[in-house]
């Protein structure tokens, strides 16, 4: 398994007190517990929500009971599909970034990121666009970090070169 290369001088501050919380970046390696491990995420203060690239979306009824089935990750910097299937879900009418109005499922999953695990809900959207496979809003951030957007555990380039990733460069690609 190929590991993303991080930057030279950011390191998480895994110091935890109430006056001085977890200071993270704008794009960290997390873990879905008992999911997958290191994991490319977005760092979103401008999202409200966290979603998570998801396929195959279904629900399927099984004795009288409503089952959310789906295929997670399967992502270019994911690209193992696993799946989830689970009956604590709920679907909810979001506006997206593009502005437009559309319905999605959400669950809870349990993930770490730094040294605090915990579990937060995430809508299951198609990423495949998006070069991280998961994004985390304000609502799993509240309380438990802060974000300087000057850092960043993920070299984004290298991201992309790793793994095959052609968009346009950006201006966020380059960004160190």
């Amino acid at each position: 398994m190929a590991t993303i290369p991080l930057t030279s001088n950011f390191k998480l501050n895994t110091t935890m007190t109430k006056s001085h919380p977890v200071i993270i970046g704008r794009a960290e390696l997390i873990d879905i517990v008992g999911i997958a491990l290191e994991l490319p995420a977005k760092i979103d203060t401008g999202a409200f929500r966290s979603s998570i690239h998801a396929q195959n979306i279904k629900l399927v009824k099984t004795e009288g009971k409503e089952w959310l089935r789906c295929n997670l990750l399967g992502h270019p910097c994911s690209p193992v599909m696993r799946p989830l299937k689970t009956d604590e879900f709920r679907s909810l009418v979001i506006k997206n970034s593009m502005g437009d109005v559309e319905t999605r499922y959400e669950v809870k999953l349990k993930i770490k990121i730094g040294p605090k695990i915990f579990s937060t809900s995430f809508t299951l959207s198609d990423r495949a666009n998006n070069i991280y496979p998961i994004l985390i809003g304000r609502h799993a951030l509240k309380k438990r970090f802060l974000v300087d957007v000057s850092q960043t555990s993920i070299n984004r380039m290298a991201l992309k070169s790793l793994k095959g990733i052609m968009t346009p460069e950006d201006e966020e690609d380059l960004e160190t």
